[in-house]
């Protein structure tokens, strides 16, 4: 009984520790793909094989943007400190210590830069491919951009996982919230890309995967997103900060007749007020983190 619920209590701060649970990694993918040049989709077409061949549900663009979480399911957490950076969010002014160097930002330059090169194997490239559609993800989850300071936890609240919030068992803490866009994502948490025993994406969860990517891309074009073509990650994460601390962690949950407005506070019920604007926020970063991944792989393979 004690291994049960010890196993029990793991995958549910495995599950906790995700950017975008897989819908949202799947559906930035499809955006994605649907906005790559010729050159650049065969490019990746030819890299998923190579990453298929040790990891046969991988089997195409798409399945390859959960696996660095996947890997997590494996015991592997080498690149645990990769899916995310801390940018603080400090208003009381607190000592903080520092933050790791090695980052989600860092680990996108190094994916760009291996996904460039003359020299790098094509193995090596498929890893980094899956990497980089991962984490231009990761990085456009508000949450994963920052962390919360005070003096009751001076060293931050890991990205909203310490920040509860009273859900009914939908969500355990802010983060999950984030994680399944406020909501947005639910209707897609049945789709598992890998499963038990692990199988490729099916065509009929991809069809709802690319028939969502579609409906996100009629509400946000990329002409109507302005600062879309900046291509800094550094950038990216500094937009994710602003909307975490406007939208997640100083989020109104009520307007009182009076105009006077309540935050979200630890152990408060996400109101359906809150909910809402949280969800606009992340269908326009689902919409922006899939073109901005596209530009860089157009970029990095262009047209001949």
């Amino acid at each position: 009984m004690r291994k049960i619920l010890f196993v029990l209590f793991l995958s549910l701060f495995q599950l906790q520790a995700y950017a975008w649970w897989d819908a949202g990694h799947l559906v930035t993918a499809a955006i994605a793909y649907k906005n790559l040049n010729a050159s650049a989709k065969e490019k990746v077409d030819k890299l998923v094989k190579f990453l298929k061949r040790d990891y046969p549900y991988t089997n195409n663009f798409l399945a390859l943007s959960t696996w660095p979480d996947d890997l997590k399911g494996e015991g592997v957490y080498a690149y645990s400190s990769w899916h995310y950076t801390n940018i603080p969010y400090n208003p009381y002014g607190v000592a903080i210590p520092r933050q790791p160097e090695v980052d989600i930002i860092w680990a996108i330059d190094q994916a760009k830069d291996i996904l460039a090169s003359s020299k790098a194997r094509e193995v090596e490239k498929a890893r980094q491919l899956a990497f980089l559609i991962h984490f231009v993800g990761d990085l456009h989850q508000p949450l994963h951009s920052t962390s919360y300071f005070n003096n009751d936890l001076p060293s931050g609240n890991r990205g909203g996982n310490d920040f509860p919030i009273a859900s009914f068992g939908k969500w355990r803490n802010l983060h999950a919230c984030w994680d399944d866009g406020c909501g947005y994502l639910s209707d897609y948490n049945d789709i598992n890309p890998y499963g038990e025993p692990r199988e490729p994406i099916s065509k009929k969860e991809v069809a709802r995967i690319n028939e969502l990517a579609d409906r996100i891309m009629a509400a946000h074009p990329e002409e109507d997103i302005i600062g879309l073509a900046i291509q800094d990650q550094d950038f990216w994460a500094l937009e994710s900060h602003k909307l975490a601390i406007k939208y997640g962690y100083k989020g109104v949950l009520a307007i009182d007749g009076d105009g006077r407005k309540k935050y979200i506070q630890p152990n408060d019920p996400v109101s359906e007020y809150y909910l809402e604007q949280g969800q606009k926020v992340a269908e326009k970063r689902l919409a922006m983190g899939g073109y901005r991944l596209a530009m860089v792989l157009n970029s990095i393979f262009p047209e001949e």
